[in-house]
């Protein structure tokens, strides 16, 4: 069945999927730390936007690294969000967060304001408009207090083998797709949902356009091998996770 994307993260079958709590992947906390290294010089992480919290997980995973004061935490679903409260109450973390329910594209009324912004859980992904995604880059940059640092993970169009050959084949007309190249449904629980899948010169061109410098982009499998370790694309989906800052 395909659906939008609000109505597909509203459903409880799809967020009891999404309603775990893990410690921040070893990625995760890569980003973190050079997020907090590139600002250290100048303040500490003090104020977090999160956009896309789903139920939560990462507001508590910033919030064990960084311990900041406050988290704005956001996200399309309501449910979510409820979910996302419940969460927050139990892990004794709701003092310092407050959330939201909107779209991400729309939150574009605060500059100068926060020390990281995170959008995180590959989010982006369920944005299927180019003109969308720049405008959520746009808004991160706006949002973020100079020097400040965004970071985030997409979903890429390389991976298993049936996905990489599905965006070969589509790279082969990207004369006449242009960025829609990157467009494919994805979900799960037996509905689709239309999405975009990044590669690594399209996100780094998307960042800078919006206005960010020292963009850094990595598929896991790239992450792994710098770590000395395997990551086998074959099985894996091969996110992209970015790292890029305000001039």
């Amino acid at each position: 069945m395909k659906i939008d994307n609000k109505d597909f993260w509203e459903k409880d079958n799809i967020i009891s999927t999404q309603d775990v709590t893990k410690n921040a992947a070893d990625f995760e906390l890569f980003m973190f730390e050079k997020a907090q290294k590139r600002y250290e010089i100048y303040d500490k992480v003090k104020s977090v936007k999160i956009f896309g919290c789903g139920t939560g997980r990462e507001v508590l995973a910033v919030s064990e690294f960084f311990s900041p004061s406050r988290i704005l935490a956001s996200d399309i679903s309501e449910n979510m969000i409820s979910k996302c409260k419940e969460n927050l109450k139990l892990w004794n973390i709701e003092g310092i967060t407050e959330t939201l329910v909107g779209n991400a594209k729309d939150f574009n009324k605060v500059s100068n304001t926060f020390d990281l912004v995170t959008i995180l859980n590959s989010m982006l992904t369920y944005v299927p408009l180019k003109e969308d995604r720049m405008t959520i880059f746009k808004n991160s940059l706006q949002i973020l207090k100079p020097k400040a640092t965004l970071v985030g993970t997409v979903h890429n169009q390389v991976g298993t083998p049936a996905k990489t050959y599905y965006f070969k084949l589509k790279n082969l007309f990207s004369f006449m797709l242009g960025d829609k190249v990157g467009n494919r449904d994805t979900g799960f629980k037996g509905f689709k949902v239309p999405g975009y899948y990044f590669n690594n010169k399209g996100l780094i061109n998307d960042l800078k356009s919006a206005g960010f410098i020292d963009v850094e982009v990595y598929s896991l499998e790239e992450y792994y091998a710098s770590k000395g370790k395997k990551y086998n694309r074959k099985t894996g989906y091969n996110n992209l996770f970015f790292i890029a800052t305000k001039p």
